[in-house]
């Protein structure tokens, strides 16, 4: 058996469910062995070669004894997937500093601990996989999910930045971006209430609805797990990976990298029911008008 397929230590976050759960259930399914962490560990699936683990990423204590005990158990990780997640919804003027610090840590501080504890023992075998789902919204940031969309935004760019400073080692890094995938993300996610919010209406309410709208057609966790499949399998992987619908994970990337921001703004708009009074036949000649000169 190869290298690149053979028997993996996984470490992956926030495994109770969506991607992660799907993931697990692929790679132990195909003979890996995978340590799966949960802020609520009895929310982890039973199931052969899968080790459950509590790590709560709002906490350094947990982060690191929580892989301690992975790293003990498994001999040595050498997979790192940091996928959990979690969403605060709001206009920032309403995201309060706490709030704030808490997507920070779930999303970006967390991961990086977690960085942190498994590059020493990457560096010493020089080889090891680490994938950061992040997510689209890090490039097309999705209204009063800021906090969410800073988060993945930061920890995109530390990936890249990851992947640069390991430059002449075997140790693989890759920034996974989902764009929209049927978990159950939007109804765990935390709705700020309160006047500041209600002064928000009615944009905040069609954002929420376009995004329902959006997940229903989204595609299921288990493509995003098949692509991380085929990034363990494969011996040198893109830097940067894509997964959604066609629109999300193809069109959209490319968009973004020709048109100016204010395009992608009205398109932003648009997609989340925002000022849908503007027509795009109309933006489109504004935008024509704004080229030229």
């Amino acid at each position: 058996m190869s290298t690149q397929h053979a028997e993996r230590k996984v470490l992956i976050t926030g495994a109770s469910s969506g991607i992660g759960l799907a993931t697990a259930r692929l790679l132990t399914s195909m003979g890996h062995e995978v340590w799966g962490t949960a802020r609520e560990v009895q929310r982890l699936p039973a199931m052969e070669r899968f080790h459950p683990i509590r790590i709560d990423l709002n906490d350094t204590t947990s982060i690191r004894s929580g892989f301690q005990q992975a790293e003990r158990e498994a001999g040595e990780i050498s997979v790192l997937i940091n996928n959990a997640g979690s969403v605060i919804n709001g206009p920032l003027e309403a995201l309060a500093a706490e709030c704030l610090q808490s997507q920070m840590e779930t999303l970006f501080l967390g991961p990086l601990e977690l960085m942190r504890l498994a590059l020493p023992g990457m560096r010493r075998r020089n080889t090891g996989i680490i994938i950061n789902v992040t997510s689209l919204a890090g490039r097309f940031p999705i209204p009063f999910n800021a906090g969410y969309s800073s988060a993945k935004a930061a920890l995109s760019v530390a990936t890249e930045c990851l992947c640069l400073e390991l430059t002449g080692t075997d140790i693989r890094v890759v920034d996974l971006q989902p764009g929209d995938i049927a978990t159950d993300i939007l109804r765990r996610t935390r709705m700020l209430r309160g006047p500041v919010c209600e002064a928000y209406e009615p944009n905040r309410g069609q954002s929420r609805m376009a995004e329902e709208e959006k997940f229903s057609k989204a595609p299921e966790p288990g493509v995003a797990a098949h692509v991380i499949l085929d990034l363990l399998r494969n011996g040198s992987p893109a830097p940067v990976v894509t997964v959604g619908s066609f629109f999300e994970a193809r069109l959209a990337p490319f968009a973004g990298r020709l048109l100016p921001r204010r395009a992608i703004q009205g398109a932003m708009r648009y997609l989340y029911g925002l000022g849908r009074q503007t027509s795009w036949p109309a933006l489109l000649e504004r935008k024509v008008v704004k080229w030229r000169t």
